[in-house]
């Protein structure tokens, strides 16, 4: 949240908070997701976080995870992503972007 509603160098410093992502990252060994062969509650439960990261990483330039320093949390998101009843129950990316990006003018407008 913090890499989200800051700026600049307190930015970054909440931004190095992604290392407690690798925590996932190291649940996701070995199996495409947290329970197993199929998705789980754990994946629903953790769903948001990677759709969030990305709307967060779009609209303030913060990378908080990628395939090159987790790959496997990154393959399991895009899966995640395609699984059909996620994939029919999230609204579009424009949409979901979109209402991001209004939070995050209302955190920032706060700050300043």
């Amino acid at each position: 949240m913090g890499a989200f509603s800051s700026k600049g160098e307190e930015q970054e410093k909440a931004a190095k908070a992604r290392e407690h992502l690798r925590t996932l990252e190291k649940g996701l060994e070995g199996k495409p997701f947290f329970g197993g062969e199929t998705i789980s509650f754990l994946d629903i439960a953790v769903g948001w976080i990677g759709i969030w990261g990305r709307a967060v990483e779009e609209i303030v330039g913060v990378n908080l995870f990628d395939a090159e320093t987790m790959p496997l949390f990154t393959a399991w998101l895009n899966k995640f992503l395609e699984f059909p009843i996620i994939k029919e129950c999230l609204p579009s990316w424009d949409i979901l972007l979109e209402h991001t990006k209004g939070f995050h003018k209302i955190l920032t407008a706060a700050s300043t």
